[in-house]
């Protein structure tokens, strides 16, 4: 999951001053019958963890400018074997939540994840935490596996990044607003 989180990271949110923090990232992985298919990631509730205003601004720029508008983002996604389908900002809740949606050519492509006919799995470091999947996990003291049946064609999980209440971090819903 660190991996996750760290990828993530970069591709939404490269050249920061400041670390964006957020609560969760879910996956919908849509798999068609030649190994193909889509990937729709969510982020939940971004924050930033910079301590002035200036770098709160260059975070905040960063999400709206590169992660949300640039070529260079779709240009990174594509290197990295996913075709971005769309990508947007929304606020819930007072929470401003990424979602972006791509196409892959592989089931590698999407975090790692591999397939061993008949199934497919996810495996993560036993210290991540997964908060809901449709898949079944298994756990070892070397890691933890997420496995899905074949036959199943949307996988599905949700995994936990950081505490968003805690103290030190400015929520970034109100700077979209403002943008918006």
């Amino acid at each position: 999951m660190k991996k996750i989180i760290y990828v993530l990271s970069l591709l939404l949110i490269s050249q920061l001053t400041g670390c964006i923090v957020f609560y969760s990232v879910s996956y919908e992985v849509n798999i068609n019958d030649d190994g193909t298919g889509t990937a729709l990631v969510t982020i939940e509730d971004l924050n930033t963890d910079a301590t002035t205003k200036e770098m709160i601004d260059e975070d905040v720029k960063s999400i709206l400018e590169y992660g949300l508008k640039s070529t260079e983002f779709v240009d990174g996604m594509n290197a990295e074997g996913k075709k971005i389908v769309s990508r947007n900002l929304f606020v819930e809740k007072e929470k401003l939540n990424a979602l972006i949606s791509y196409e892959f050519d592989e089931i590698s492509k999407v975090e790692g994840m591999q397939f061993d006919d008949p199934y497919y799995y996810l495996t993560i470091p036993p210290e991540d935490s997964i908060i809901s999947t449709n898949g079944q996990i298994t756990r070892t003291n070397e890691y933890k596996r997420i496995v899905w049946d074949k036959s199943i064609k949307t996988l599905k999980f949700k995994m936990f990044s950081d505490d968003t209440n805690k103290e030190g971090l400015t929520s970034l819903a109100p700077y979209y607003q403002k943008e918006d």
